[in-house]
């Protein structure tokens, strides 16, 4: 064996990054990851196993695919992986390119802020992509504005939102979610940021915070009539931050 040949998966990879014109960190940003540092090891010649992960793969796919002069193909792609991806079904999944998920606005982690607030008519266009295991039409991009998700999401990052009713996914205690409240008649909406807590038929909306001002969380029957006027809207996938 050629001792300064690259293992075959990795040296795979390396080339459809070339092929694709992009960067490690532009991949890992399309992927939903923070920065690069989170999949470089996949790149690296240090990198000996026989095959990359079926959900790091799921994931590369509509980052990739269709990239490059010559116009990388799926089954590139799904090569890199184990032979069955039957976990996530990334085989048989219908073929699609990265879709650019649109920014609506900010959400509060603090405080309840009122949806005019962050709704607006100039709805702003990402290079993004979602989550593979949901449809894109599903999903959508929200800034968080406040320090109650701050172990979590910083003030100023991305979150992934999942739109519950449109996915069709159940609500699950311990989902990081964002919550909508309506007052005065219907007249005020306002949303928020906060961990899915059930207990006992009462849900908690807990912060995920180290400051001392946002400790305490909102608490609520979901069987009372009132409750009606709390309603979660959308999961949150994943943390998205901007490095300058």
């Amino acid at each position: 064996m050629d001792t300064n040949a690259q293992p075959v998966v990795s040296g795979q990879l390396v080339e459809l990054k070339d092929r694709s014109g992009l960067s490690i960190r532009a991949i890992a940003r399309a992927m939903g990851y923070q920065n690069a540092s989170s999949i470089q090891r996949y790149f690296s010649s240090d990198y000996v196993k026989p095959a990359l992960p079926s959900d790091f793969v799921a994931k590369l796919l509509p980052v990739l695919v269709g990239r490059g002069d010559r116009p990388i193909t799926r089954e590139e792609v799904l090569a890199l992986a184990p032979t069955a991806l039957t976990d996530l079904e990334a085989a048989s999944a219908p073929i699609r390119a990265a879709t650019a998920l649109d920014l609506k606005g900010q959400v509060a982690a603090g405080l309840w802020m009122e949806a005019g607030l962050f709704e607006t008519d100039a709805i702003s266009s990402t290079t993004i992509a979602g989550d593979l295991r949901f449809p894109s039409r599903s999903q959508y991009l929200l800034e968080i504005n406040g320090e109650s998700l701050n172990r979590i999401a910083r003030d100023g990052d991305f979150i992934l939102c999942l739109d519950y009713l449109e996915a069709g996914i159940e609500i699950k205690s311990g989902d990081l979610a964002v919550v909508e409240r309506s007052r005065d008649g219907g007249h005020t909406i306002e949303r928020t940021a906060k961990r899915i807590v059930r207990r006992n038929g009462m849900i908690e909306l807990q912060p995920e915070s180290d400051d001392p001002r946002f400790q305490e969380p909102v608490i609520f029957n979901e069987h009372d009539e009132e409750a009606t006027e709390v309603r979660i809207i959308a999961k949150i996938l994943s943390v998205i931050r901007q490095i300058d």
